[in-house]
C-alpha cells in the first residue's frame, strides 16, 4: 500500500509556495493563455518569462490555452518551444488530452501535427467513435504502441475504420525504466468488492509481481489463489503487461494510485487500494438493502427547545437530541408536513432557527437563473449567467411557516460565477440571538441585522472568488459559512489570490485580525473550540491548521490532506476529527487538542502523541461527518456510509445507505439515537445509531435538497431548492 512517505512527498510537491517574482510572471503568462491574449503572451515571452513556467500542479500556459481552444496562442507557445510532452502532476494530463477533453478539434489536430507524444488513448477513442478524420491524424502522428493499436482495432465500429487500422503497424515505443521508489508507489493490496477477490502487488528483484488472493469471510485472513505473474512495463510508467497478455494499469491523480485496472482479456476488472490495516480484516460490508426495522416507533421525548444558530446547529456538530425530530414523513400524502413555504431563486444555504423563527438567505436572479444539475459528476465549468440578483434575508414562523419579515440585503450582478450545484448565496447565516450575520461572497460583503431585519452594519470583505483549485478560471462560488465566538465573527476566505482567515467585531463589523493563508480554494466552515481556556479556530484545508482565536496566529498544522476540502471539523470525546475526500489523498485524522507545531505523522506512522489514530484513505468528499455516542459516521456523496470507533479508529461497518446509495450533498445529522441522511433527490433515510447498520425509515419531500436541515422545538426544517418544509410528528 502507498506509504505515508509517498503521501507527504505528494503534499510537498503540490503545495510549493508561489510567492517569487518569477512565479508571479509565470502566472501572468498562464492567465494570458487562459484569456487567449496573444499580445500579452508576446510581451511576457519577450521579457524572458519561461514558456513552460508551471503552476503548483505542473500545468503550463500551453495546458490552459489548449483547454480553452485558443489555437493562435497554442501555436505561439509551441513556436516558442513549449514542451508538448509535459503531464501535470495531479491529473497526469497533457495539453493534447486537455484539448481533446474540451472538444477543441483544431487544437487537437495542430498538436498531433506537431508530433505530440502519448496519443494511444486518442487512437482508441477515434476508432470507437468512428471519427476517421481524427483517426488518420493520430495514425500519421504515430506516437503509440502495439497495445494502443490493438485496443483501437478492438474498438473499431465500422469496416472503414477497421481497414484504416489494418493498414498500419505501430513503431516500437521504448518501455519506461522504473525506479524502486516508483515500483514501491504501485505496490500494495487491491480489492474488488463485487467479485470479493484481491490482488497483491509487490516489488522484488527489480520488477513488479502480482498475485491474486481471497479473504476468509470469518477471520479476514488472506490466502493466495494462484502463482504470481511478472508485470512488464508497456506503453507508460503505470501500464504493464504479463506474458499471457493481461494488462495491468494503475491510474490516479496527484502522483497517487487510486485504483488497479486488470484486463485479462476483452473485459476489465476494477480493484480499489486498501490500507495495510484494512487488508487482513476488513469490516463487514452491508451489501443488500435491509428491510425497514419493525421496532422503530416514533417515540416522543421531553422537549428542551434549543436554537439551531449556525451551519449544522450548536457547535456545528449536527446533533439534535431532544428536539422532537420525527421518524416518518412523506410530502406526497402530506404525512408529517406541518407547512410549506415557497422561496424564489436556488436554495443551497441552510436554514437556522432562534426561538420561534426560522431564518434563511435567498439569492434570486431578477431575469431568471435556474440552471442546476444534481447527481454524481465531476464537471468543472461554471454557469454562464450575468443577470442581476436580489439577495434577501427572510424570517418565518417556526410553527406555521408564515412569513414574519423580509429584508433585501443586496442587489446587483454577482461578481463571480457559480457551479451547477451551487447558488450565488451558499453560506449559511449565523446568529447569537441578537444579530443575524450573513456573508455574500459573490458580492464581497459581510452584514449584520437585528432579529427584526434591520441593518446594523455592513463590511466590505472583498469579492470571494472560489473555484477549481487547478484552474482559477473555473469559478464555483464561495461556500464557507461564518461562525460567531466570543464577540467575533470568524470568516474563512480561501479564494483565488489572497486567501485569509479573519475576525470581525460582532458589534460593528470592524476587523479584529486577518491572517494570510497559502491556500487554493477550499469550502469548509471553521470550527471554534476552547483548549485550556483559550479559543482555537480549526480550519480544514489542503493543510489542516489550528489558529489562536484572539490573534489569528497559527498554533499547529497537519498534512497531507485532500484538495477541495469541504467537511467541517468535529469535536467528540476529547478528540478533533478532521477529514476530506477528494481523491487521491482521502485521510481521516483523530487529533488530540492542545498540541503545537507540525503534527504531520512520520513516514509509516498512523498515530503519535498528537494523533490518536488516522487513516490514509476513507475520507468523504461533500457531506460533513457526524460524531455521535462514541462513533464517527462518514457519509460519502455516493451514499456509502462508514462507521468508526471514535476512540480506536476501528471500522465497525460499511453500508450503502438504504441498500442503494445515491447522490448526497446535504450533511447528515443525529437525533435521539438515529442518523438522518438526505439525498439530492429529497429522500431521507433514517438509520439507527450504533455499531451495526440498521435502516429504520425512508421519507421524502419530493424536491431537490442540497442544504443541511435544522431542528429545534419539535420542528425539523428542510430547505429544498425552491421551498422550506416544516416537519413535525
Amino acid at each position: 500500500m502507498k506509504s505515508q512517505r509517498v503521501l507527504l512527498a505528494a503534499l510537498l510537491l503540490l503545495s510549493a509556495p508561489l510567492s517569487s517574482a518569477q512565479e508571479d510572471q509565470g502566472e501572468a503568462l498562464r492567465a494570458a493563455a487562459r484569456e487567449g491574449d496573444a499580445g500579452r503572451i508576446e510581451e511576457l515571452l519577450a521579457a524572458g518569462v519561461p514558456v513552460d513556467a508551471p503552476n503548483r500542479y505542473g500545468a503550463t500556459a500551453l495546458f490552459f490555452a489548449a483547454d480553452r481552444g485558443h489555437l493562435e496562442v497554442v501555436r505561439r507557445l509551441a513556436d516558442a518551444g513549449a514542451a508538448l510532452d509535459i503531464e501535470d502532476r495531479f491529473y497526469q494530463m497533457t495539453a493534447l488530452s486537455r484539448a481533446a477533453g474540451s472538444g477543441h478539434r483544431e487544437v487537437v489536430f495542430f498538436l498531433l501535427g506537431r508530433g505530440t507524444p502519448g496519443v494511444g488513448g486518442l487512437l482508441a477513442r477515434a476508432a470507437r467513435q468512428g471519427d476517421e478524420e481524427l483517426l488518420r491524424a493520430v495514425l500519421d502522428n504515430g506516437n503509440f504502441d502495439e497495445d494502443a493499436l490493438a485496443a483501437a482495432r478492438e474498438a473499431a465500429d465500422s469496416e472503414s475504420v477497421a481497414a484504416l487500422l489494418r493498414e498500419r503497424t505501430a513503431r516500437a515505443v521504448a518501455a519506461p525504466e522504473l525506479t524502486e521508489e516508483a515500483r514501491q508507489a504501485l505496490a500494495g493490496s487491491y480489492w474488488n468488492e463485487t467479485t470479493e477477490r484481491g490482488v497483491r502487488v509487490v516489488s522484488e528483484d527489480g520488477m513488479l509481481r502480482a498475485r491474486s488472493f481471497e479473504r476468509d469471510a470469518a477471520s479476514g485472513e488472506e490466502r493466495f489463489t494462484g502463482p504470481g505473474v511478472a508485470l512488464m512495463p508497456r506503453g507508460g510508467p503505470r501500464s504493464f503487461v504479463t506474458e499471457s497478455g493481461a494488462r495491468y494499469r494503475f491510474p490516479g491523480r496527484g502522483g497517487m494510485v487510486e485504483r488497479l485496472v486488470v484486463e485479462p482479456g476483452g473485459e476489465w476488472e476494477l480493484y480499489q487500494p486498501v490500507g495495510e490495516s484494512e487488508s487482513r480484516a476488513a469490516a463487514p460490508e452491508v451489501a443488500e438493502a435491509p428491510r425497514l426495522a419493525d421496532s422503530a416507533p416514533d417515540v416522543l421525548v421531553p422537549l428542551q427547545p434549543r436554537p439551531w444558530p449556525q451551519f449544522r446547529g450548536p457547535r456545528g456538530a449536527g446533533v439534535a437530541d431532544e428536539q422532537g425530530v420525527p421518524l416518518h414523513w412523506n410530502a406526497a400524502d402530506a404525512e408529517g408536513i406541518a407547512w410549506e413555504a415557497a422561496l424564489p431563486g436556488l436554495g443551497v444555504s441552510s436554514p437556522i432557527v432562534w426561538e420561534d423563527e426560522v431564518y434563511v438567505v435567498i439569492a434570486a436572479s431578477v431575469t431568471g437563473d435556474t440552471e442546476f444539475r444534481i447527481g454524481l459528476y465531476g464537471d468543472v465549468a461554471p454557469v454562464e449567467n450575468e443577470s442581476e440578483h436580489r439577495f434577501e434575508l427572510r424570517a418565518l414562523d417556526l410553527r406555521t411557516g408564515e412569513p414574519r419579515w423580509t429584508t433585501e440585503i443586496a442587489r446587483g450582478v454577482p461578481m463571480t460565477r457559480r457551479h451547477t450545484k451551487s447558488s450565488q448565496a451558499n453560506a449559511t447565516p449565523v446568529t447569537d440571538g441578537e444579530r443575524i450575520v450573513t456573508l455574500l461572497g459573490s458580492m464581497g460583503v459581510l452584514l449584520a441585522h437585528d432579529l427584526d431585519g434591520n441593518l446594523l452594519w455592513e463590511r466590505e470583505v472583498g469579492v470571494l472568488n472560489s473555484g477549481w483549485f487547478y484552474d482559477p478560471g473555473y469559478q464555483w462560488g464561495h461556500a464557507s459559512s461564518p461562525v460567531i465566538h466570543g464577540g467575533a465573527v470568524i470568516v474563512l476566505a480561501d479564494v483565488h489570490g489572497d486567501a485569509f482567515l479573519g475576525a470581525f467585531d460582532l458589534e460593528d463589523g470592524e476587523p479584529l485580525w486577518r491572517t494570510a493563508r497559502d491556500e487554493v480554494s477550499t469550502f469548509s466552515t471553521p470550527f471554534v473550540h476552547d483548549v485550556g481556556g483559550q479559543a482555537e479556530v480549526v480550519v480544514n484545508g489542503t493543510v489542516i491548521r489550528g489558529y489562536d482565536a484572539a490573534t489569528g496566529a497559527e498554533r499547529w498544522r497537519l498534512g497531507p490532506n485532500s484538495e477541495i476540502p469541504i467537511s467541517v471539523p468535529l469535536l467528540g470525546d476529547g478528540l478533533l476529527f478532521v477529514q476530506a475526500g477528494y481523491p487521491p489523498i482521502r485521510p481521516i485524522y483523530a487529533i488530540r487538542p492542545g498540541m503545537e507545531g507540525d503534527l504531520s505523522l512520520a513516514p509509516g506512522e498512523e498515530s503519535s502523541e498528537a494523533i490518536a489514530w488516522s487513516k490514509d484513505r476513507g475520507g468523504v468528499y461533500i457531506p460533513s461527518p457526524i460524531f455521535y455516542r462514541g462513533v464517527l459516521y462518514l457519509n460519502a456523496n455516493n451514499g456509502r456510509l462508514s462507521a468508526y470507533d471514535g476512540e480506536t479508529g476501528e471500522r465497525l461497518y460499511r453500508a450503502r445507505i438504504g441498500g442503494i446509495g445515491g447522490s448526497y450533498a446535504a450533511s447528515p445529522f443525529a437525533a435521539d439515537g438515529r442518523l438522518y441522511f438526505t439525498t439530492e433527490e429529497g429522500d431521507t433515510f433514517v438509520v439507527r445509531a450504533g455499531r451495526e447498520y440498521e435502516l429504520l425509515a425512508k421519507n421524502t419531500v419530493d424536491r431537490i435538497v442540497m442544504a443541511s436541515p435544522a431542528a429545534s422545538g419539535g420542528v425539523l426544517v428542510i430547505r429544498a431548492i425552491d421551498r422550506l418544509f416544516g416537519i413535525t410528528r
